[in-house]
């Protein structure tokens, strides 16, 4: 079966069934964004799929989204993605299980952090992003190491 996931703004994720038909896709992707979508590709086996107008209509930030994006891109970006994210594989195909499995640490790993600092507040702005990105790649990390 065919999936691309879902990344909403509270860090969730939803596997969703991929259509085989192009218009069947693209208003899956903009009721799953809520509006207009652009693209960003910040891995080349995916595609994210974000609200063409998320912070002008003040929507929340994806902060799952942008530590996977800028944990891919190798930096961290200096803006952020809003609204509900869609992720598919390049060229809006499904994306590969092995990308599923990344985005779902990643967004796990935001999630745990984000957890902790209920009773550990981060120390400030860069420390909180530092901390996001720093669990996002031992997420990945452990994901990726070859088993014995």
């Amino acid at each position: 079966m065919s999936l691309v996931l879902r990344v909403d703004t509270d860090g969730g994720t939803t596997l969703m069934s991929w259509p085989g038909d192009q218009l069947q896709r693209g208003l899956l992707i903009r009721a799953g964004v809520g509006g207009p979508a652009d693209t960003g590709v910040y891995h080349r086996r995916a595609v994210l799929h974000i609200h063409g107008n998320g912070q002008a209509e003040r929507l929340p930030l994806n902060l799952s989204a942008w530590v996977l994006a800028s944990v891919w891109r190798g930096f961290e970006l200096p803006y952020g993605l809003h609204g509900t994210v869609m992720v598919t594989g390049p060229q809006s195909e499904a994306l590969d299980a092995d990308l599923v499995a990344e985005i779902q640490a990643v967004c796990a790993a935001v999630a745990e952090v984000r957890a902790e600092w209920k009773d550990r507040p981060p120390v400030g702005e860069n420390a909180a992003r530092a901390e996001l990105l720093a669990a996002a790649r031992y997420a990945l990390d452990a994901l990726r190491a070859p088993t014995a």
